[in-house]
């Protein structure tokens, strides 16, 4: 019993942290209409589960109607991270997303890590936009399923949260592409729980050149990993925005927030 209920803990962690269950992905039905001559690539990383699905499928009727075929795939792999970048390169090249003039990216934490590289090595010569969902909270959640959660983040995921969190962030500096960040100001209750180790790893730093991406605007959300999914909706505005102005809406939070923010924060 002592070691069930040690365990069990460990295990709601990290189903919480991650994937709850397995998402499909999301593409536009061609068939019925011509494709837009404008997509919106999501790239989800490892918090993308039923309900972000649902939210995004329900959302790409309005991305429609703003004129962006949406395209969500399913590409971490067990494998790791190069293999999660392998298998994205195939999902672009099935999916023939060159065939539009410009394609713009959302990417999720993990996915800023697999993108970077594919488009260094021009892979999306009709790459226009990037807007990267950053969080100093939130980036350390592979660390810390890396160094207190080890067997069960290795049983779970295998190799892609462990090389996450060993590989440094190599920027996008494309000068043909625009780039934005959203940073995430709340924690998750995963966080929350192990708040401890989060403080380990030093001082949270919120600034956005803190994130060493070249970026041209950039914008607080007050919400945590979890609400950025299952409230994409309200992200929407502002990434559709960037898309067509290059900035985000004036009505944007541009201001880090200060203080500790597992006190600052409301609660969930």
């Amino acid at each position: 019993m002592r070691t069930r209920s040690l365990v069990h803990p460990f295990i709601i962690g990290i189903a919480s942290l991650w994937l709850g269950a397995c998402a499909g992905q999301i593409k536009p039905d061609l068939s019925a209409t011509a494709p837009r001559s404008e997509a919106l690539l999501v790239l989800p990383g490892f918090g993308y589960g039923p309900r972000a699905e649902h939210v995004l499928k329900t959302l790409s009727a309005e991305m429609k109607n703003d004129g962006f075929d949406l395209y969500v795939p399913t590409y971490i792999s067990r494998g790791g991270l190069e293999k999660s970048r392998t298998q994205l390169q195939r999902y672009l090249r099935e999916q023939q997303l060159d065939r539009y003039d410009r394609v713009h990216v959302f990417a999720f934490i993990a996915g800023g890590w697999t993108l970077n590289s594919l488009v260094e090595a021009k892979q999306m010569p009709n790459l226009a936009t990037v807007v990267y969902d950053r969080s100093p909270l939130q980036e350390r959640a592979a660390r810390i399923a890396t160094d207190d959660l080890h067997l069960l983040t290795w049983i779970r995921y295998g190799s892609p949260v462990f090389d996450f969190a060993r590989a440094p962030y190599v920027p996008l500096d494309e000068p043909h592409v625009n780039v934005g960040l959203v940073v995430e100001t709340r924690p998750t209750s995963f966080m929350k729980r192990h708040k401890g180790a989060a403080h380990r790893y030093g001082a949270f730093e919120f600034d956005c050149d803190g994130f060493l991406q070249p970026h041209h605007d950039c914008a607080f959300l007050a919400m945590n990993h979890n609400d950025v999914y299952r409230r994409f909706a309200d992200v929407w505005p502002e990434v559709r925005a960037f898309i067509r102005t290059g900035h985000f809406t004036s009505g944007a939070n541009r201001m880090p927030p200060v203080g500790d923010p597992f006190y600052t924060s409301r609660s969930e």
